[in-house]
């Protein structure tokens, strides 16, 4: 009867553990992705608008560079924009 016990008291210790180590990954991984206050959500926010802008206009140039039609005319034009995209 002593042993039911011990072995009652040793499954819901164990079950406890494993469901206390999820809870705690759950929250870490919450906190990871920006699970902060609304201030940091906000400049976060910023930040990834003003890197999205940036990549729209690289895009564009990108775009621009290859449906060129004056291709011989347009050299020089080219490799400058090449290189301002460096």
């Amino acid at each position: 009867m002593e042993n039911e016990y011990v072995l009652m008291v040793i499954m819901v210790t164990f079950v406890v553990g494993i469901s206390a180590t999820e809870m705690f990954k759950h929250y870490l991984k919450i906190r990871q992705l920006g699970g902060g206050n609304d201030r940091q959500l906000e400049d976060k926010l910023t930040q990834l608008s003003l890197q999205n802008q940036v990549l729209i206009e690289r895009v564009q140039v990108l775009e621009r560079i290859v449906t060129d039609a004056e291709h011989n005319a347009q050299q020089s034009t080219l490799a400058q924009q090449i290189d301002a995209l460096k």
